[in-house]
């Protein structure tokens, strides 16, 4: 009679041991997916960060070097000296820094309107806006260009600065939008109730509750800008005024004699650094922005 409850608490007792071992073994299963998924997305980097501080011979020989014996770091310093990359930085930095602030206002007010004003056409307004989206970059680009050519800003970052400050672009604007249509119309009646004007709630009430949201916006529009290559190509003549993505390109075809690919390795890291630092600084806010949105860029 006592070996029946037993009997029956040892099979609860394996039975719970087995799903505890299956759950285990579900868990190492996907941390080790995991692990290898990040191996394969690390390897450029490591590849890049590798071939940068090899020699000429050690980055042409075969079978491959995998890393240097030892670690040329004047490979930086070559790579740096034979364009002027440290003005080009500075010129990059400008264009960042103002046309991600522009794209991050303009965006925001835009958003604000058609979240929270009600206006005749609004929805129809809105639904043009959303239909610039479909519309390529190449069919913008001449019309685009023939008008900074007609304000006479060829040749300088005017182009790639201030239309930031005129919208913003559709897709910010959607992501902001529906962001702030998310927000309790409480907190909005209850501001204007104690007197607070809508430039007061506005800047009081939904502002700060979109930090997370403008980190999204912000960040995608740092890293284009930081990126953009066709807008310089376009718009500046002068190569003293280049920005460091186009000084990337133009460094392709200004290398030193007898040097391997290890200096185009080395400006490409130095260019993924700002990304990496910038990235480490504000990744609290991008990851809740984007749980919150349901946008990843």
């Amino acid at each position: 009679m006592t070996t029946r409850p037993m009997i029956l608490h040892e099979l609860q007792r394996g039975k719970k041991r087995t799903m505890r071992n299956g759950k285990t073994m579900q868990k190492t299963i996907v941390y080790v997916l995991l692990i290898l998924l990040a191996l394969v997305f690390l390897f450029p980097f490591f590849w890049i960060i590798s071939t940068s501080l090899m020699t000429t011979a050690e980055q042409e020989s075969l079978p491959l070097t995998w890393w240097p014996k030892h670690l040329q770091w004047h490979n930086y310093v070559v790579a740096w000296t034979t364009l002027p990359f440290g003005q080009y930085l500075w010129h990059t930095v400008i264009i960042v820094v103002f046309s991600t602030l522009g794209t991050m206002l303009s965006s925001v007010f835009c958003a604000y309107g058609f979240a929270r004003i009600r206006f005749p056409g609004r929805n129809i307004l809105f639904m043009f806006v959303l239909s610039t989206m479909m519309l390529p970059g190449v069919v913008t680009m001449i019309p685009i260009y023939l008008i900074m050519k007609d304000l006479g800003w060829l040749n300088t970052y005017y182009p790639m600065i201030v239309p930031a400050f005129f919208g913003g672009g559709a897709a910010n604007i959607f992501l902001l939008r529906q962001f702030m249509m998310g927000l309790p119309v409480e907190l909005e009646e209850a501001a204007r109730i104690d007197g607070a004007s809508r430039f007061t709630t506005f800047t009081r009430i939904f502002l700060p509750l979109m930090k997370p949201a403008l980190a999204v916006v912000g960040w995608g529009a740092a890293l284009a800008a930081w990126g953009d290559i066709m807008g310089p190509l376009i718009y500046l003549t002068d190569q003293s005024k280049s920005t460091f993505a186009l000084g990337m390109d133009i460094f392709s075809t200004a290398m030193p004699t007898g040097w391997g690919s290890q200096l185009e390795m080395a400006i490409a890291a130095v260019a993924i650094l700002p990304v990496l630092v910038g990235f480490f600084f504000i990744q609290r806010w991008l990851i809740e922005g984007i749980n919150l949105t349901g946008v990843a860029r």
